[in-house]
């Protein structure tokens, strides 16, 4: 059986710098507020984190409310504008249908501000999930939005533009989305 693999990318558009907005990238385990109503309800919570991601190969792992974990490895760090990482274990709820791969963040010069872009891997373990994919495709960006309104938060900034969402489908291989460096 061929394997399913998407993507899903959140692009905002924040007024400060890449550098500024670089200050505040984080992953959903980090951000300091509590999640809407809707990440509570589909997403196991975020409670302990431990690790770090500084630098090519650190790895953090953060214990979820559902009892499950995530832990993550950095696989790319590209002059305070670009982090990469995998997942390289998971245990949290959904685990065994919907397998998150890994992801990438970006913070983009664009004249006057800046462009943030989140993106996260995922892969369906039965061709049946497919029919969930407007779903999940939904779920990840909303997850993405939250993140970078925390980035919001602590610039001391009000106004975000949330330009597009974009998602992959592929069977066999995983897309592959990429930005020069």
């Amino acid at each position: 059986m061929k394997k399913l693999f998407g993507t899903v990318e959140t692009v905002g558009r924040i007024p400060c710098s890449a550098k500024d907005a670089w200050q505040t990238v984080c992953f959903y385990e980090h951000v300091r507020t509590k999640p809407s109503w809707f990440l509570r309800t589909v997403l196991p919570i975020p409670q302990t984190t431990t690790g770090c991601y500084g630098q090519v190969g650190d790895e953090s792992r953060c214990m979820y409310s559902d009892g499950g974990y995530l832990a993550k490895r950095i696989t790319r760090l590209v002059n305070d504008t670009r982090i990469d990482f995998d997942i390289i274990e998971q245990t949290i709820r959904y685990h065994e249908h919907v397998v998150l791969r890994g992801g990438t963040i970006q913070a983009i010069d664009d004249g006057d501000a800046c462009a943030v872009r989140m993106i996260t891997r995922y892969e369906f373990r039965t061709p049946l999930l497919t029919l969930i994919r407007p779903f999940v495709v939904f779920t990840i960006s909303a997850m993405h939005r939250f993140v970078m309104r925390d980035m919001l938060a602590r610039l001391c900034v009000n106004e975000i533009e949330f330009a597009h969402v974009h998602t992959a489908f592929t069977a066999g291989t995983p897309a592959t989305i990429s930005t020069p460096a």
